[in-house]
């Protein structure tokens, strides 16, 4: 590919600038993750002390590096644990057999879309 241009230059530049920083999602700066179960708030856990807690609704999380995420599960299929660790709060973990909903609880509003 051959440039014509200062500009086309500074054109990918820019592009690929972006694209880098839009790639990798950033954390939400909040530090507490909320478990529900049967849509009732049980925990309340701070994401900021590497941890693994045993819940009583019949699973494991493990909380490193601000993320948690779900290690073991007495349900059949163990999505939640095939799900991996979480750290934004528009993606929660979810078990349907055990009615429970893990979700990261943001100090901030954020967008997911703007539709007109």
């Amino acid at each position: 590919m051959k440039f014509s241009t200062r500009n086309d230059i500074l054109i990918v530049i820019v592009a690929f600038a972006l694209v880098i920083l839009f790639a990798f999602p950033r954390g939400n700066g909040s530090s507490f993750a909320e478990v529900y179960y049967d849509g009732r708030l049980v925990r309340t856990i701070d994401l900021s002390i590497d941890s693994e807690i045993f819940l009583d609704v019949g699973m494991v999380v493990k909380v490193q590096g601000g993320k948690i995420s779900v290690i073991d599960s007495d349900c059949p299929e163990k999505l939640c644990v095939a799900q991996g660790a979480i750290n934004m709060p528009n993606i929660p973990i979810v078990c349907v057999p055990n009615r429970t909903l893990i979700k990261i609880v943001s100090d901030r509003s954020e967008v997911d879309a703007i539709t007109q």
